[in-house]
C-alpha cells in the first residue's frame, strides 16, 4: 500500500512537469511565431491582433511560470510532511515500548510491596519488632542491639527499594507523557502543512486553468493573425530612381555637400554618433529626432545590425534587427568588400511591391544625382539582403 502511494506521488509529480514542460515548450515556441507573421503596413487590425496573441503568451507564460514555483513549494511541504510522518510513526513506537516498560515496572512494584508485606508481617509475628517487644525478648543487651539493628536495616531496605521502583515507574511516566506530548504537537504541524498544501495545490490548479486559458486566447488570435498575416513581395533589382518625395531637416544639411571638407578646423566632428555628413549621422539623427533614440552602437555603417536592444524612450520598447522593411526603420547593406563599411539608409516608406523609398547621406552615384557628402532621396530599391533596425 505504501509503494501505491509513493508511486501516485511520483507520477503526480511527473506529469506535474510534464505540463509544466509542456507549457514552456510552447510559450517558447510561441515567442518564435511572433515574429514569423508580418502585418501590412498600416494595418492596425492586424496589429492590434498580433498584440493581443503577444498579451495573452505573455500571460500563459507568466501563470506557467508561477504553477512551477507553487510545484516547488509543494514538493517542499511534501518533503517536511514525510519527516512529520516519520517522527509520529518514531513516537508511537517510543510510547508501546515506555507504556510496556511501565506495565513491566507496575507488576514488579507490586510483587515486591506482596514480598515485603509478607515479611514485614513474618517480622512482626515472628521477632515482635515493637521496641518494647524486642526489649523483653532479648536475653542480654548485645542480643537486644542485635535484634534491633537488624529489624532497622531490613526496614530501610524495603523503605529504599520502594523509592526506587517508585522513581523508575515516576521516569517512565514523565518519558511517555513528553513523548506523547510531542507527538500531539507534530500532528498538529502535520496537520497545518497538509492544510497549506491543499492550498498550494489550490493555487497550482488556479494557475494552471488560467495558463491554458491563456494560451486558449493567444491561439485564437495566432488564427486572426495569421489570417491577415503580410508577406512582403520581394524586390531583389536594382538600386532605385532618384526621388523627391521627402525632404531634407538634417541640422548639417547647409554645410554638407561635395565640397564639405573634413580637413578643415571644426569640420571632424559626431554630432548625433556618426561623422558629419556621412550616411551614420544622418539615420542617427533621423532615430533620434522620431523615436529620441541615442546612437550606442558606434559610427561604422556595418554595426547598425547589432543595434538591436536600444531603450526607444517615446514607447517605452526596445529595438529589433529582422529582415522585413518598414517606415521609419533603418536600412543596412552589409560591407561588400573587405574593408568597406557598408552604408545605411532612413526608410522612409515600403511599397506594395516590396521596394522601398529612403533617404541617406554619402551615396556616389553622379548619374541620378547623388553625391558624396550630400543628401540624396531614392525610391524602389531592393531589399533583398537588407537587414533592417526597427525602433517601434
Amino acid at each position: 500500500m505504501v509503494i501505491l502511494k509513493n508511486k501516485n506521488s511520483i507520477v503526480k509529480k511527473v506529469f506535474g512537469y510534464a505540463f509544466i514542460m509542456t507549457f514552456l515548450a510552447l510559450m517558447i515556441a510561441a515567442a518564435v511565431r511572433v515574429n514569423a507573421y508580418t502585418c501590412k503596413p498600416g494595418d492596425t487590425e492586424c496589429e492590434a491582433a498580433k498584440a493581443k496573441m503577444q498579451q495573452n503568451q505573455s500571460a500563459a507564460n507568466d501563470y506557467t511560470n508561477k504553477a512551477s514555483s507553487v510545484s516547488a513549494i509543494i514538493s517542499q511541504l511534501d518533503n517536511e510532511i514525510a519527516t512529520i510522518s516519520r517522527n509520529i510513526a518514531e513516537n508511537e513506537s517510543k510510547i508501546q515500548t515506555l507504556a510496556e516498560e511501565i506495565e513491566k515496572t507496575k507488576i514488579k512494584l507490586l510483587s515486591e510491596k506482596s514480598a515485603l508485606a509478607e515479611l514485614l508481617v513474618g517480622m512482626h509475628f515472628e521477632s515482635d519488632t515493637e521496641p518494647i517487644k524486642i526489649l523483653a525478648g532479648s536475653t542480654s543487651i548485645s542480643d537486644l542491639a542485635e535484634k534491633a539493628a537488624r529489624s532497622e536495616v531490613v526496614k530501610q531496605e524495603i523503605v529504599a527499594a520502594s523509592e526506587k521502583i517508585k522513581a523508575t515507574q515516576d521516569k517512565l511516566t514523565k518519558q511517555k507523557d513528553e513523548v506523547e506530548a510531542t507527538k500531539v504537537a507534530n500532528e498538529q504541524s502535520r496537520m497545518a502543512l497538509s492544510g497549506k498544501k491543499e492550498s498550494q495545490n489550490a493555487l497550482k490548479k488556479q494557475y494552471e486553468d488560467s495558463a491554458s486559458e491563456a494560451a486558449a486566447v493567444a491561439s485564437y488570435w495566432e488564427e486572426q493573425v495569421k489570417a491577415m498575416s503580410w508577406t512582403p513581395p520581394v524586390n531583389s533589382s536594382g538600386n532605385g530612381s532618384r526621388w523627391t518625395g521627402a525632404g531634407n531637416y538634417y541640422p548639417y544639411r547647409n554645410v554638407c555637400g561635395p565640397d564639405f571638407n573634413y580637413s578643415l578646423p571644426g569640420n571632424w566632428v559626431f554630432p548625433y554618433g556618426g561623422l558629419i555628413c556621412q550616411c551614420t549621422d544622418y539615420v542617427s539623427y533621423k532615430a533620434n529626432d522620431v523615436f529620441g533614440v541615442t546612437n550606442t552602437w558606434g559610427g561604422d555603417a556595418w554595426a547598425y545590425i547589432y543595434g538591436g536592444g536600444v531603450y526607444v524612450p517615446n514607447n517605452g520598447t526596445y529595438s529589433y534587427v529582422n529582415s522585413t522593411p518598414a517606415p521609419n526603420s533603418i536600412a543596412i547593406w552589409p560591407a561588400s568588400y573587405p574593408g568597406a563599411t557598408g552604408h545605411v539608409a532612413w526608410v522612409e516608406s515600403v511599397n506594395a511591391d516590396g521596394s522601398m523609398n529612403i533617404t541617406e547621406y554619402n551615396v556616389n552615384w553622379p548619374a541620378i544625382g547623388c553625391y558624396e557628402m550630400d543628401f540624396c532621396s531614392r525610391n524602389g530599391v531592393g531589399t533583398f539582403g537588407v537587414n533592417f533596425l526597427h525602433f517601434d
